[in-house]
């Protein structure tokens, strides 16, 4: 298939190494088309097919950013969004109205989105196959944790690390993890909203053990706890996680055990080309049920609705560095509903 990524590039290399030809537009270095400002999606789809490249669909990988692709609800190819950080970015909800098919990282944000009438389907986070080959030196970090300790969205993270390492050894680090997890025996998750993030699948797929906090109760689906991820903690319990870590590093023997049982299971159903395999399923499924036409004949419920994704954005950008954000979305939420009720 020929796919137009937006946003995110976390799964194109994935597509193309299942044999699916994608050009990227995006912010990153490494897009097909850079843009450097919001752009509208039908010039995307232009440039493309100028260069004799029809998109099958478009995909759009939520990267945590603003929604800088706009008019995707116009485009005449079938189109399908990752909504990944749907637990800060309430205003996904309305903005699904945009695309013909969306998938979600969260089984509950999956369900809230379905509501709204698009064909979504839960598809879980991931880890990168390339993340794999950096595996295999001894493991003579005891528990490690690799990730942003400060962060805005998660302001229990600081006080729960700090109070877990006066109790248990812990290596912190941010950046790159898979030299650390592949060193490590267990690795630390603590999360912002209770959700299965990405360090789940990556810390097991570098051969780590995981423990991680009781959240989402979707877990129990993908995991089992003693079997391939350690028993789990009461969120921010940091005792109770500490006390856990040294039962497991006291056994040794049954640790590895877990730690190889949860590598086998993300190995082969929780990487990227799993992941990117299941979008391209579904996607051929919506090309055939011609998802598109109907998209197109109601445009102007869209819109409307697609306008209220675009004013939460203006609404909630307070900064006053980012004055001219707001005043951005919310405009567009304006001419939204001006097309819409033409």
């Amino acid at each position: 298939m020929k796919i137009l990524n937006l946003d995110a590039s976390a799964l194109v290399p994935a597509f193309r190494s299942l044999g699916h030809i994608v050009i990227s537009a995006g912010y990153r270095q490494d897009c097909d088309i850079r843009i450097d400002r919001p752009y509208n999606a039908l010039a995307v789809y232009d440039r493309a097919c100028s260069a004799g490249f029809v998109p099958d669909f478009a995909f759009l990988c939520d990267s945590g950013n603003l929604p800088y692709f706009h008019h995707i609800e116009e485009l005449p190819c079938a189109s399908a969004l990752y909504s990944v950080d749907t637990w800060c970015n309430h205003w996904h909800l309305p903005y699904a109205n945009a695309f013909d098919t969306v998938f979600a990282a969260q089984k509950d944000h999956a369900g809230a989105i379905a509501e709204c009438g698009v064909p979504t389907f839960w598809l879980p986070l991931f880890a990168y196959s390339s993340c794999i080959s950096q595996c295999g030196a001894p493991r003579n970090v005891p528990v490690s944790f690799v990730g942003n300790v400060g962060h805005r969205n998660n302001p229990d993270r600081a006080m729960f690390l700090r109070n877990f390492k006066s109790l248990h050894p812990l290596v912190l680090s941010s950046g790159p993890y898979p030299e650390v997890y592949g060193r490590s025996r267990i690795v630390l998750n603590q999360t912002a909203f209770s959700e299965i993030n990405a360090r789940c699948f990556e810390a097991m797929a570098c051969g780590a053990a995981l423990l991680t906090e009781r959240g989402d109760p979707a877990m129990r689906e993908l995991f089992e706890e003693g079997e391939n991820i350690l028993p789990v903690y009461v969120r921010n319990d940091w005792r109770g996680a500490a006390a856990e870590a040294a039962r497991a590093t006291a056994d040794p023997e049954k640790l590895a055990r877990v730690a190889r049982a949860g590598q086998e299971l993300v190995l082969g159903s929780h990487l990227d080309r799993h992941r990117a395999a299941t979008i391209t399923a579904a996607m051929e499924s919506c090309l055939q049920e011609n998802r598109v036409e109907k998209r197109l004949a109601e445009l102007g419920r869209r819109k409307r609705l697609i306008s209220t994704a675009y004013a939460m954005i203006g609404m909630d950008v307070t900064d006053p560095a980012l004055q001219e954000h707001a005043r951005y979305f919310m405009d567009l939420a304006a001419d939204y509903l001006m097309i819409s009720a033409a």
